[in-house]
């Protein structure tokens, strides 16, 4: 990897772990979730990188691409939440998540087995690997806890400006799918469990990225195309969100996954470098 490129990642990866710990360390009961995540982003960018996309909230059933877009919600005693934060530096992303309980301790299993897997598949990574196998390690480490992976959501591979880039990290060992890992690839590992055999539903979309001709005579496409390049990115972050409507066939859709049968997931996520003999862990 070039030096200059593997300093980005490096950079990308420090802030986005100093804002995961300093954000979950403010999730408080009757704190608000719109004020949670503009935290995350503003430090995010006072420490010299920019959100990769809107700082992710999910709580308790709602597995990922939640953000707030008003604040009336706020946290409550006892909730399950899943901070996900991305940061990039000239594009070149770090992808980072963890879990934690308000007030309460009644998840923490689930808690232990994501992030316990997540070790294990990282463990593994090294140049030549399947990801396949990595799914099997995850699963393995998953049920060891009694629980469950949620077989429907993957871990994957980053390229500049691209955060789902083409490799799917599966987090079950039975996939139909799988991609060999070479040195120098950039992935995000990311297994979330549960406590049955579940997949997801589909919610509502909050966060959005561009897709097309980057030529578009569209305007509004070539503000946002300026402003967010191809990163995901939120209503709340336009000045007049509204105008959203006029471009919905040049965007892709982030829908709210939800567990189908309302139970609490927990989420662990960090971005690895593969290397010959094992991984860097850029978001540790």
């Amino acid at each position: 990897m070039d030096p200059e490129i593997l300093e980005c990642y490096l950079e990308a990866g420090r802030i986005a772990s100093s804002v995961r710990e300093q954000t979950l360390n403010t999730v408080e009961e009757g704190g608000r979730l719109l004020d949670t995540a503009e935290y995350a982003e503003e430090l995010t960018r006072q420490m010299g990188g920019e959100a990769a996309f809107p700082c992710n909230i999910s709580i308790n059933e709602i597995a990922s691409h939640y953000t707030p877009l008003k604040g009336e919600r706020k946290f409550t005693s006892g909730d399950l939440v899943k901070i996900d934060i991305g940061v990039h530096i000239n594009g070149y992303i770090a992808d980072t998540a963890d879990t934690i309980e308000v007030d309460t301790n009644h998840n923490r299993t689930l808690i232990q087995a994501a992030r316990e897997a997540l070790n294990a598949a990282i463990n593994e990574i090294k140049d030549g690997v399947n990801t396949k196998y990595l799914g099997k390690i995850i699963e393995k480490v998953i049920n060891s806890y009694n629980c469950f992976p949620m077989t429907d959501l993957t871990g994957h591979s980053m390229e500049r400006y691209i955060i789902h880039s083409g490799v799917n990290i599966p987090n079950y060992g039975s996939a139909s799918f799988g991609n060999i890992l070479h040195t120098g690839d950039l992935v995000a590992v990311e297994p979330f469990t549960t406590l049955v055999l579940s997949r997801t539903k589909r919610g509502e979309v909050r966060i959005y990225s561009l897709v097309g001709s980057k030529d578009s005579k569209n305007l509004l496409y070539q503000k946002l195309l300026s402003q967010f390049n191809t990163l995901p990115f939120t209503t709340r972050w336009m000045d007049e969100p509204d105008e959203l409507d006029k471009m919905m066939t040049k965007l892709h859709k982030y829908p709210v996954l939800i567990e189908s049968g309302g139970c609490p997931v927990a989420q662990a996520e960090h971005t690895v470098i593969v290397e010959d003999k094992g991984c860097r862990v850029i978001t540790a």
